[in-house]
């Protein structure tokens, strides 16, 4: 009886010890996990994603497409149209309208034709100016040398050339051969184009034909 008693301390404190081991353990069993989770576990992964977007809305705009489509202003390409050619451009004081051309035999490979090529240029042969001048009529001869071509000088002003109060004919060719209508020849030539001043400006240029003649051809 008296060991018994002397074994009741030692099995008191052996039952303390082991109700208070139970109930650490329920305690640890009964934490929320995340409270260790908050304590051991790295910071959460939305917060990567978080700062991935960031760095994506922060980059700096491209230029690039900007300038590529850009369009200068229209006024940069824009070309002003060309001033309109003066109707009068030689009301000159003291100065005569002077001609110059040439004449040419064509070649009998192109007989009856417009081509000029292979003529030959012609001697001798007659031109006629005949100018409507405020119901006067004026006419000047000229006959063209041994390269075939002629220099005609008139009393007539430059400004009614351009007015087109005068033509140049060709006149009956020399030696039988036939005169053609090659620019004008027989119907008569407008189209005077301009040279420039001759002789201290005395005289200014005019340009006409050239004019042909049909050859004798067997």
């Amino acid at each position: 009886m008296h060991r018994a008693m002397a074994k009741a301390p030692t099995l008191f404190l052996l039952l303390v010890c082991f109700s208070f081991g139970v109930f650490s353990l329920e305690l640890d069993t009964t934490l929320p996990p995340s409270s260790f989770l908050s304590t051991h576990a790295h910071p959460p992964h939305h917060h990567h994603h978080h700062n991935h977007h960031s760095h994506v809305r922060a980059k700096p705009p491209t230029h690039t497409t900007a300038h590529a489509t850009a369009k200068p202003p229209a006024h940069h390409i824009h070309n002003p149209s060309p001033s309109p050619y003066p109707t009068h451009i030689y009301p000159m004081v003291n100065t005569y309208a002077a001609f110059e051309g040439i004449v040419y035999k064509k070649s009998c490979k192109h007989a009856g034709t417009d081509n000029l090529s292979e003529a030959t240029p012609l001697p001798g042969a007659v031109v006629t100016l005949h100018c409507t001048i405020q119901s006067r009529d004026v006419m000047q001869i000229g006959k063209t040398a041994s390269n075939g071509v002629f220099h005609l000088e008139a009393s007539i002003k430059p400004e009614h050339v351009q007015l087109g109060h005068c033509k140049m004919y060709l006149s009956p060719a020399p030696n039988g051969l036939r005169r053609s209508n090659y620019n004008g020849g027989i119907q008569g030539a407008t189209l005077f184009r301009p040279v420039g001043h001759i002789q201290n400006a005395k005289f200014f240029l005019f340009n006409v034909g050239p004019f042909a003649v049909e050859p004798n051809c067997p």
